[in-house]
Order: C-alpha cells, then sequence, then structure tokens
C-alpha cells in the first residue's frame, strides 16, 4: 500500500505556503464580498481578517514566492474573469495570515486613466512588472 504524507514531499516554508485550492477559495470570497458588498465593505473585511494571523511571523521568500504563483495559477483557471484587484486582496489576505509583511497597493493614472492593484513587501512589489507600476501614482491608504 502507497501513503504518501505532505510533509515527505514539502518543504516547511512550501507547506505554509496557500495551496491552489486555499487561493481559489480566497478569489472566489473576493469576487462575491465585492459583488455582494462593495469595494469598502470587502477592503474592511480584507484589512480585519489581514491583522489577525494564523502562523507567526516565520515566513520567507518561498512561502510569498508560492503563495503568489497559487493566487496566480488560481486567478488563470478561476470561472470569471479575476483582475488585479481580486487578485491582490486574495493574496494581501493570504500573505498576512501567515505572517508575512503585506502591504496591499493602489495605483493610478489620472490622463488615459488606468488604475492597477497590486501588493508589496517591504517595499517590493510581489509577482510585479514594474513597467506596469512605474507611471502610477500611488493612493495613500484609504481610512474605512
Amino acid at each position: 500500500m502507497l501513503t504518501l504524507t505532505r510533509s515527505s514531499t514539502l518543504s516547511d516554508a512550501e507547506s505554509r505556503a496557500p495551496s491552489p485550492i486555499h487561493c481559489a477559495v480566497a478569489l472566489a470570497c473576493v469576487v462575491a464580498s465585492l459583488r455582494l458588498r462593495g469595494f469598502a465593505k470587502t477592503l474592511r473585511s480584507a484589512r480585519w481578517l489581514a491583522d489577525r494571523p494564523m502562523l507567526a511571523n516565520r515566513a520567507n521568500v518561498t512561502v510569498i514566492d508560492h503563495a503568489a504563483r497559487n493566487v496566480a495559477l488560481s486567478a488563470a483557471f478561476f470561472p470569471c474573469r479575476v483582475r488585479c484587484l481580486e487578485q491582490s486582496l486574495a493574496l494581501f489576505v493570504l500573505l498576512r495570515r501567515r505572517g508575512v509583511n503585506a502591504e496591499l497597493r493602489l495605483g493610478v493614472q489620472p490622463y488615459r486613466f488606468r488604475a492597477h492593484a497590486w501588493v508589496e513587501c517591504d517595499g517590493v512589489p510581489i509577482n510585479e512588472n514594474g513597467e506596469l507600476i512605474r507611471g502610477l501614482t500611488v493612493l495613500p491608504d484609504i481610512p474605512l
């Protein structure tokens, strides 16, 4: 009889990273909340959850990379279109719940309007193209 254990195939950091299924559930919750409750209440809920970490602050670059990759993978196979706001909110909550000091950033460009959301750890954008965010004005924290 063949038995596989999660710890035998994954490192400690990888096992702390959210799985693609967990990321898909987080994306579904964010999409539903944005549609049913709106941006302000969703952001308030995300910040509330983010301030209640499940794990101690032992996260490392591997956890951050795996979380970002799994959120992007889940978004690619999600049944509806998931844009940067939904992905960033889900990644923000998932990382903060794992003890990572992540920050949600929102940026806009006024002329030829465009907006973008992303997550930063220690001032470094996670899984982001620097060209995409270079011309944006980062909005200050939105008080809710």
